[in-house]
């Protein structure tokens, strides 16, 4: 893997965790019909310190490795903001949001590197324990008549699963990532798995959000990092559904 897929890889993963801090309900073992969740007003540098430091270190990968990028890109606010050493969440959500900017960026200067390559037209599918992907893989092959790669059908090769997924990724040029509800959130709430969340960043990083898309089970939680991105729902079990909207996706990137 490249300094610049291990970086994009980090970050995904670094803003996960600042989100899932954020999101925590502190009160949910006492909670009642009625009573409001209940988020912390400040975090000890000890447990989320190690976060601004990693993404600023991985910040400085990005400066040195694409400074036509990243050589401009504003320093991170690391140092705590609440006396005598903590970070408010408006510290952490900034964090969230300076990461979702960098992706941003990867995601453009991808783009512009690629523009002139012919497409793969094969599409990455990504999902967490649902069968859903068995329905959704058949059907852009059969109907679309695009190929697919959906990781554990292809061969390891003694190589780690980070290796595998940016050797794999370079083969396609878009992905089709199911959001289903295979965890559960603090709060009891059914979530996606944290390696299809980290798929999302670094799939938007490498292809462009244009060509990610998501089919999100109706009732998953939903992180606030993602709040402003389109995604396709669907009723549990019903995965078909989404099936309109997603050949119309397909077909204005690749064309009927």
């Amino acid at each position: 893997m490249s300094e610049v897929g291990r970086a994009m890889a980090k970050l995904a993963a670094i803003q996960k965790a600042v989100e899932s801090a954020v999101n925590e309900v502190i009160n949910r073992s006492r909670m009642g019909p009625k009573e409001p969740a209940q988020y912390r007003r400040h975090y000890d540098s000890s447990a989320v310190g190690m976060y601004f430091t990693q993404a600023a270190q991985q910040l400085g990968v990005l400066r040195k490795e694409l400074p036509d990028w990243f050589g401009d890109f504003q320093d991170l606010a690391v140092d705590p903001d609440v006396v005598p050493n903590a970070y408010s969440p408006g510290r952490l959500k900034q964090l969230s949001r300076d990461i979702g900017q960098m992706m941003e960026i990867r995601a453009n200067s991808e783009h512009a590197s690629h523009v002139i390559k012919e497409p793969q037209r094969r599409a990455f599918i990504s999902h967490g324990r649902s069968k859903d992907w068995y329905e959704v893989q058949a059907h852009i092959e059969r109907d679309l008549k695009l190929r697919t790669l959906e990781l554990a059908q292809e061969a390891s090769q003694g190589r780690t699963i980070v290796e595998k997924l940016e050797a794999e990724a370079s083969s396609c040029d878009s992905a089709v990532i199911v959001m289903s509800g295979d965890d559960t959130d603090s709060a009891g709430n059914p979530r996606v798995r944290e390696n299809v969340m980290h798929e999302i960043g670094y799939f938007q990083g490498r292809y462009g959000r244009r060509c990610v898309i998501l089919l999100h089970e109706e009732g998953v939680s939903v992180p606030t990092n993602l709040a402003g991105i389109v995604y396709v729902p669907y009723p549990k079990d019903t995965i078909a559904a989404t099936f309109g909207v997603l050949d119309r996706e397909l077909r204005s990137l690749y064309g009927d």
